[in-house]
C-alpha cells in the first residue's frame, strides 16, 4: 500500500534563505541602533564637558571675588575635568581666557556649535568682573 504524503507529514521549520532574511534584516537594525547610542553617548560627554566648563568659570570667578587673586591651574576639579576647552589661567598680564578645543577628546568636534558661547576671555581683576 502506497502511503500518501500530505503536508502534515512534513516538518514544519524556516528554510535557510528565510534565516538569512532574518538575520539581514536583524543585522542592519543593529547597525542604526548602535550609531544612534554612539552619537547619544558623545552628546552625553560633550553637555557634560560644558557643564563643567561653565562650573570652572564660576569658579574662577568666586575665587577671584573671595581672594582678590587670579584662580591658579589645579585649583578647581572642574577645570581640570574639561577636554574639549582650552583655557589659559590668568596672571598679572593676562586674564581668564577660554577657547574651543574640537580636536580635545574623540567627542569633541561639535563644541564650538553646543558650547561655543563659553569661548571667551574673563576679566577678574578690580572690584568688578566682567567677559
Amino acid at each position: 500500500m502506497e502511503e500518501i504524503i500530505t503536508q502534515a507529514h512534513f516538518r514544519k521549520a524556516f528554510t535557510m534563505v528565510e534565516l538569512i532574511l532574518v538575520i539581514v534584516i536583524v543585522g542592519i537594525i543593529a547597525s542604526i541602533a548602535l550609531t544612534r547610542l554612539f552619537a547619544v553617548r558623545d552628546d552625553a560627554k560633550i553637555s557634560t564637558d560644558i557643564a563643567s566648563m561653565s562650573a570652572c568659570i564660576s569658579d574662577a570667578g568666586m575665587y577671584y571675588t573671595a581672594r582678590g587673586l587670579d584662580m591658579p591651574s589645579g585649583a578647581s576639579d572642574n577645570c581640570d575635568a574639561v577636554k574639549c576647552f582650552t583655557i589659559t589661567y590668568a596672571s598679572s598680564s593676562t586674564d581668564f581666557a577660554v577657547v574651543t578645543n574640537p580636536n580635545g577628546a574623540d567627542y569633541c568636534e561639535r563644541v564650538d556649535e553646543l558650547g561655543g558661547h563659553l569661548a571667551r576671555t574673563y576679566h577678574f581683576h578690580g572690584s568688578r568682573i566682567s567677559l
